[in-house]
């Protein structure tokens, strides 16, 4: 008996020297689903008010990052989805720039809005003091002209 424990005293086991990366693999597959989902979660989230901008050849894509003042159809104001008053206008809007890093508006007014109403929340922007101030159209199809 005492042989036997000598035997198993004098035992080391081996070492593996390869290095199982399937667990490592699976981690990055299911963060990057996740990712992916949270991603296109986010995407649909800010959907934002439903307006029916008016269109115009004129229109440009912008790719800068703003704060977006939404006028909707029944006349109710909105900065960055939330629902104001014009009272509150003004300091709603300057906590609000406070937390970006740029100082560009995008104005977006349903088309049926009372044109008075788009005056008055321009007015109210540059009461703030920004005179960056983008109106949101959608692009129109440009009709090509024959030669005929």
């Amino acid at each position: 008996m005492n042989n036997q424990k000598r035997r198993n005293s004098t035992y080391t086991p081996k070492f593996i020297s390869e290095m199982n990366i399937t667990s490592l693999a699976d981690v990055a597959i299911n963060l990057m689903i996740i990712f992916l989902i949270a991603g296109i979660s986010v995407a649909l989230s800010r959907a934002g008010i439903p307006v029916s901008v008016p269109r115009s050849s004129a229109a440009v894509p912008q790719r800068t990052e703003g704060v977006t003042v939404t006028i909707d159809k029944q006349g109710k104001i909105y900065i960055e989805d939330k629902l104001i008053n014009l009272a509150q206008f003004n300091s709603e809007l300057n906590s609000v720039l406070a937390k970006k890093t740029t100082g560009q508006i995008y104005l977006i007014a349903d088309e049926a809005v009372n044109y008075g109403l788009v005056i008055t929340v321009l007015s109210k922007i540059r009461e703030v003091g920004i005179g960056n101030v983008s109106l949101v159209a959608s692009p129109q199809a440009i009709k090509k002209r024959t030669g005929k």
